[in-house]
């Protein structure tokens, strides 16, 4: 079984050469390691020049193109059947691609494997958002739980994915209009050609730095996800409707005009009523139950389990009708 492990990478001297060690020390030996320098301008590609392990190859693009597109030509270049990722800051452990080969011999129905991780934070980081981070990440085991939360956080963390290369052409690869949230899209968009799981295992070290853009940036993240949720969500649980959806949106101040400036007019979605608290659950589901809309979306709110639990008793089933993002 052979694995070309492919990573992105954009000024990211400062920890690339622990990232591809890593890779270059995995116990398993049937490997390829393809590389792209996506236009980088910090010595990226000075050190990545430097390295003479054949199992490499290196490729530069002249620009900045953005993580998907740069992927994109990686997956397009690799010759393995199996695609595992590795971000350029990461660590691996040494056991990581062994492991996962393994578990994909004795579950061959998968069509992607993750890992749980733990977090590296620079100097600074705060150890409670370490621990958030890694949380959220973890979040998750079995295929049935990822699937039945697969809107609602992103299924797998990046870096530990390994998955099959035929699924991943056939779901259309890499979105380059997600460049935060490129993963979140593909892992919704593999969920339709087959099952997910996560090893209950720690393979993968993630960094949490001030330069990512996750980090940069939360609300920039959380919006692109929302635009990139809703217009999947749309196309794989309404697809026989034709015209945008009509919903009803749950969530605090602050998302609502977020929603209603920066997403729904990105998206095939018309919002009939935006609510910030379970004060108007009966009038949300009294307009659902009439037909006059097609679903509701819970966004982070206080309030968010308690809609959950009322519209699920009412009837409402989680990714047909009622949404969590």
């Amino acid at each position: 079984m052979k694995i070309s492990v492919v990573m992105a990478v954009y000024n990211g001297a400062d920890y690339l050469e622990q990232s591809v060690n890593s890779i270059l020390a995995q116990t398993y030996g049937n490997f390829e390691f393809i590389i792209v320098d996506d236009g980088s301008t910090d010595g990226t590609w000075e050190i990545l020049s430097g390295i003479t392990d054949t199992r490499i190859r290196k490729y530069r693009l002249p620009a900045n193109c953005g993580t998907p597109i740069a992927l994109n030509i990686a997956v397009e270049e690799a010759e393995g059947e199996w695609i595992a990722i590795q971000d350029a800051d990461d660590i691996s452990l040494p056991d990581r691609l062994t492991v996962q080969a393994d578990y994909i011999r004795e579950h061959p129905e998968l069509i992607v494997v993750g890992s749980r991780i733990s977090c590296i934070g620079e100097s600074g980081i705060d150890p409670a958002r370490l621990r958030r981070v890694e949380s959220n990440l973890n979040y998750g085991l079995s295929r049935d739980e990822l699937y039945r939360n697969r809107y609602f956080v992103c299924a797998l963390c990046h870096g530990t994915a390994l998955y099959s290369r035929a699924r991943f052409f056939r779901a259309g690869g890499y979105d380059s209009v997600y460049r935060i949230t490129h993963d979140y899209d593909l892992w919704l968009k593999l969920f339709q050609l087959g099952p997910i799981e996560k090893i209950d295992r720690v393979l993968y070290r993630y960094r949490v730095h001030s330069g990512s853009l996750s980090h940069h940036d939360g609300m920039a993240t959380y919006t692109e996800k929302l635009s990139c949720g809703i217009r999947r969500l749309r196309q794989f649980e309404y697809g026989h409707r034709t015209g945008p959806i009509r919903v009803i949106v749950f969530a605090n101040k602050g998302l609502i005009q977020m929603m209603a400036n920066n997403v729904v007019p990105h998206c095939p979605v018309q919002v009939r009523s935006y609510y910030e608290n379970q004060l108007h659950a009966d009038t949300a589901w009294s307009l659902f139950n009439r037909g006059e809309v097609d679903g509701i979306i819970l966004l982070q709110n206080p309030d968010r389990k308690a809609l959950a639990d009322y519209f699920q008793n009412k009837g409402m089933v989680i990714n047909q009708h009622l949404f969590q993002l």
